[in-house]
């Protein structure tokens, strides 16, 4: 299986050297030869490399993976697709609509396998909530949660300006709602889809940038249950963090912390460790996974299709 990287910034060295690790050598690169990532021309020295994407995909790659700025995603994958390529794309899946009814047609049309990279869906404790909370006679029934992801975005790369990455660039598609979206994936991968998102975003100006800098989105869930996610690029020491309300207690998952416990209503806590994890595992078993999916022709839980879908849901 041959795989096209289109993007070489930090996210894409994570996929190069993922795909290595599981024994995958047969890779092109597709740069532009801009990348700050700290010693990227040595990591990638051996491998050939190709400064127009066309001439990369005249090699006949199986797989493209997309990890470059969030405005040229749909535009990278309309010609990965129109080339029968197999389309892993990083989330967020684009910062419009525009483009994607084409790029779906083209996947059906082609039968193509498509992922959008929501990692933590492949986080041991949100896979956990998702089983226990099958248990309503142990957890009881839920009935509303909040999630909050706030960082300091200046924070995040320290090799590169933060005012020059993705996440800060509104002309790339950045902005904190799209970037930091993993909060609303989740969840909708514990309780189910969504009947009716509401967004509020603010841009400070401390940060200076011409994107929002923080989002509140409120959520109504098909099952009824409601919801508010807060998410921010302003905020240090971080913060990632979860509460579940149900009808026996609640749930508390901080993700740095990497901790996860129930309370019941009796002040009783139960916890669930979680010694083993690290960050990495979650980007390995999603590329995994989507492999096997391609081998087995299955279409992924996370395709352009249902990503689609949440960018409706979100507005735009």
């Amino acid at each position: 299986m041959k795989f096209l990287i289109c993007g070489m910034g930090s996210i894409g060295v994570r996929h190069f050297q993922n795909l290595k690790k599981l024994g995958y050598d047969d890779i092109i690169l597709y740069t532009t030869g801009q990348s700050v990532y700290p010693d990227v021309q040595n990591i990638i020295a051996e491998t050939p490399k190709f400064s127009d994407i066309n001439e990369a995909l005249s090699h006949s790659p199986d797989v493209c993976i997309i990890a470059n700025p969030t405005s040229l995603h749909v535009e990278t994958a309309l010609l990965a697709a129109k080339h029968g390529c197999h389309l892993y794309i990083e989330k967020p899946l684009s910062h419009s609509l525009e483009g994607l009814e084409e790029l779906n047609a083209i996947v059906d049309e082609k039968n193509l396998i498509t992922l959008v990279t929501y990692q933590f869906r492949h986080h041991p404790h949100i896979r956990l909530l998702r089983d226990l909370l099958v248990d309503k006679d142990k957890f009881g029934r839920p009935l509303w949660v909040s999630a909050q992801w706030s960082e300091y975005l200046p924070d995040w790369h320290p090799w590169e300006d933060y005012k020059k990455g993705y996440s800060a660039r509104k002309d790339l598609g950045g902005g904190v709602l799209l970037t930091q979206i993993h909060p609303l994936n989740y969840l909708s991968f514990i309780f189910g889809g969504f009947k009716k998102l509401t967004v509020l975003t603010q841009s400070t100006g401390s940060l200076g940038i011409d994107v929002e800098d923080i989002a509140d989105i409120q959520i109504e869930f098909e099952n009824a249950m409601t919801g508010v996610i807060h998410i921010d690029y302003l905020q240090k020491p971080r913060v990632h963090k979860m509460t579940i309300i149900t009808t026996s207690g609640r749930f508390e998952w901080d993700c740095h912390q990497n901790t996860l416990v129930f309370l019941n209503r009796e002040g009783q806590q139960v916890s669930f460790p979680n010694e083993k994890f690290e960050r990495n595992d979650m980007f390995v078993e999603m590329l995994e996974n989507y492999i096997l999916c391609i081998k087995s022709g299955k279409q992924t839980v996370c395709s352009i299709r249902e990503a689609t879908r949440e960018l409706s849901l979100l507005g735009f």
